[in-house]
């Protein structure tokens, strides 16, 4: 007997880890087709164009060439006696602190825009389960509605044989239909908000899929903002205006030219020359200085920009931890509820069978069951799309 129990146990909870199974591997393959969304891939383009940039900071300016003839003669003059013709080039040396700033902050961009790449995919993810979620959830309010329609139906057969033997009145009636109706405008808007998730999945995904959403686990949060999007984000733009205080403090180094020239004399002598140039910080109270203020006052917002977001961020998940934490008590509720609904409308069931109840009682007792019922399968999508939603703020190095 041992065996035979333990062997019905195996089937009954096998096909359950499949199924959860296969619903992971389908849902995995969403994901990486919402990897391919525009949105995202347009994310990953902008980093390696910064990326790009980066290195290109870090080149010299082209040299020029140049050809000079001195003292051509024109018309009738002598100066021919004293004629040079040169050839040389000539090449700017701009600032190394500012191109490897300029690089450096390049760098720190293409950094900030792949976290916002992943940003928006943990977004796009979310919004995703809580579609899945919600279809789920009107396939099942779909079936809910049907019987619900079916009880309508028995009630309104025994209204007319109340009213033919003169124990229920009109109103009664009138009241059936006017309840009958209310299903009727709920299915209509169950057809709306399906129809909405169906564009909703054309766009992240280019189709409409049937998968079973797998269980959505909430993660964990110990009220550390550093471990968020937002944050890290946030903590790039302080690293980006780093590096511009460091461009406009390179501003005040100096600047080099080479020039180098070769040519020949009209005597037959051959000449070169050779110049260093270096710039001299002459204007700078009149253009740096004021630019690397600005830089630093730049600098100091984005921290306070930081701050902020930390305090945002931790405002958020701890009310959507709250909205969970409501959201998980207020399902146990309703299946206590749903449990003693379900027990009063059997009950009622045999009570009517043995004459001792009304059937409009057990038909009342069989839609407040039904309503309990769709509050539950309601209140499930919405833990379910509150959870993903906190948990999409967390960088879990699902980077597109």
């Amino acid at each position: 007997m041992r065996i035979f129990v333990f062997i019905m146990f195996l089937f009954s909870f096998v096909p359950a880890v499949f199924a959860a199974e296969a619903g992971q591997l389908a849902l995995d393959e969403l994901l990486q087709r919402l990897k391919q969304h525009p949105e995202i891939q347009a994310y990953a383009s902008r980093a390696e164009s910064s990326r790009h940039y980066a290195r290109g900071e870090l080149g010299l300016p082209d040299p020029m060439l140049n050809f000079q003839v001195q003292d051509y003669p024109i018309g009738s003059s002598r100066s021919a006696d004293f004629e040079e013709k040169m050839i040389g080039f000539r090449q700017e040396i701009p600032r190394a602190g500012i191109r490897r700033a300029k690089s450096e902050k390049m760098q720190v961009e293409a950094r900030k825009t792949g976290l916002m790449a992943g940003y928006a995919f943990a977004a796009m993810k979310a919004q995703l389960i809580a579609v899945l979620a919600n279809r789920q959830s009107f396939r099942e309010r779909e079936k809910l509605l049907d019987e619900q329609e079916n009880l309508f139906r028995s009630e309104r057969g025994s209204i007319k044989g109340r009213i033919a033997a003169n124990r229920s009145g009109a109103s009664q009636f009138s009241m059936n239909e006017a309840e009958g109706a209310e299903v009727g405008i709920m299915r209509a808007e169950l057809m709306e908000q399906e129809r909405e998730t169906e564009v909703m999945l054309t766009n992240m995904l280019g189709d409409v899929p049937e998968i079973a959403l797998p269980a959505v686990k909430m993660s964990a949060w110990d009220n550390d903002p550093e471990k968020t999007y937002p944050v890290k984000i946030t903590a790039e733009d302080v690293a980006m205006a780093q590096k511009e205080v460091a461009t406009r403090t390179a501003e005040f180094g100096p600047n080099f030219e080479v020039q180098g020239n070769y040519g020949r004399m009209n005597n037959g002598d051959n000449a070169g020359t050779i110049m260093v140039g270096v710039s001299i910080p002459f204007w700078s109270s009149a253009s740096q200085k004021p630019r690397l203020a600005g830089a630093n006052a730049a600098l100091h917002s984005s921290r306070l920009d930081l701050d902020n977001a930390k305090r945002g961020v931790i405002e958020k998940l701890d009310y959507l931890k709250a909205q969970i934490e409501a959201s998980d008590q207020k399902i146990e509720l309703l299946k206590t509820k749903n449990t003693y609904l379900e027990t009063s409308a059997k009950a009622l069931t045999r009570e009517y069978g043995a004459g001792k109840a009304d059937f409009g009682m057990y038909l009342k007792a069989r839609r407040d069951a039904l309503s309990a019922r769709m509050a539950l399968v309601q209140e499930h999508a919405k833990n379910i799309s509150l959870i993903a939603d906190f948990n999409h703020y967390f960088i879990e190095g699902e980077h597109p």
